[in-house]
C-alpha cells in the first residue's frame, strides 16, 4: 500500500447538480434575457476543456505530534484538524489533480476580447469541475481502499481555514512530483494551472468519526459559494 504512484486518466461527466452553487445559480438568473442560454454554453464549453489527470501517492505515517503529521522521508505536514481525524491512520493517502490549461486560457481569451460574463462563467464552471474531480477522485480510492479493509479521512488540503501553513503545498508538490502533468508551483504556494487542487486522506483500520466534508471544517463557512456544508456530497 506504501509508496505507490499511479497517474489516472479520466472521463468527467457533470449534471447540473454537480455544478450547483450559489455564485454558479445567482449569475445564471440575472444572466441577459437575450443570452439566457449562456450558462449553460460555457458550462458545454468547459466540458470540452477539461483534460482531467491526477497524480496519487500512499506514504507511511511515522509519528504524529499535537500539531504535526511526520512521512516516511522525514516530511511534516502541519494542520491540527490532519492530526485530528488522521493521526491515528497507518498511512497518507496524496493527490494532485488538474483540469489542465485550457480552460485558463480561454478564459484570458475571453477577457481581451471583452466577454467579461463569458469569461467569468467559464471560470467559476472551471472551479466547480475541478471540485468535482476531485470528488470523483476521492470515490474511487475510497472503493479500492475500503475494498483491502482499510478505512479513510474525508480529504482535507492546504489553504484552507483549518490549514493554514500553505507551504505544505510545496512539500506535497514535491512528493507527488505531477510536472508529467503539467503542474508546476509558484513561490507563494498557488499552483499552475488554476483548475488545480491538492488532496490529503488518512488510510488505516480505526479512524475517527468526522463531518460529511471539510467546509464543516472551514472558518468561512456559508459564505463561501462553493460551500457543502449544507448540501451532500455527490
Amino acid at each position: 500500500m506504501h509508496d505507490l504512484m499511479n497517474y489516472h486518466k479520466f472521463d468527467l461527466q457533470l449534471n447540473k447538480d454537480d455544478i450547483a452553487c450559489s455564485v454558479w445559480n445567482n449569475l445564471s438568473k440575472t444572466a441577459n434575457p437575450s443570452s439566457n442560454d449562456l450558462p449553460e454554453r460555457v458550462l458545454d464549453e468547459a466540458h470540452q476543456l477539461a483534460r482531467v489527470k491526477a497524480v496519487c501517492k500512499t506514504m507511511k505515517i511515522i509519528k504524529t505530534t499535537d500539531r504535526q503529521v511526520f512521512l516516511e522521508g522525514g516530511q511534516a505536514l502541519t494542520s491540527s484538524l490532519l492530526v485530528c481525524l488522521a493521526g491515528p491512520a497507518q498511512s497518507l493517502f496524496l493527490a494532485i489533480c488538474t483540469l489542465g490549461d485550457l480552460i485558463d486560457k480561454r478564459v484570458d481569451e475571453y477577457n481581451r476580447r471583452g466577454l467579461a460574463a463569458h469569461a467569468y462563467f467559464l471560470d467559476v464552471a472551471g472551479t466547480c469541475l475541478i471540485e468535482s474531480a476531485g470528488r470523483k477522485l476521492v470515490k474511487q480510492v475510497k472503493n479500492k481502499f475500503n475494498s483491502a479493509g482499510y478505512k479513510t479521512t474525508i480529504p482535507l488540503g492546504p489553504g484552507h481555514s483549518y490549514w493554514k501553513n500553505f507551504i505544505d503545498q510545496q512539500i506535497i508538490y514535491d512528493l507527488l512530483n505531477p510536472k508529467d502533468l503539467g503542474v508546476k508551483i509558484l513561490s507563494s504556494g498557488m499552483m499552475l494551472p488554476k483548475k488545480t487542487l491538492s488532496l490529503v486522506m488518512g488510510i488505516g483500520h480505526e479512524l475517527p468519526p468526522s463531518k460529511e466534508n471539510h467546509c464543516h471544517y472551514c472558518g468561512i463557512g456559508h459564505k463561501c459559494p462553493l460551500s457543502r456544508a449544507l448540501r451532500p456530497a455527490k
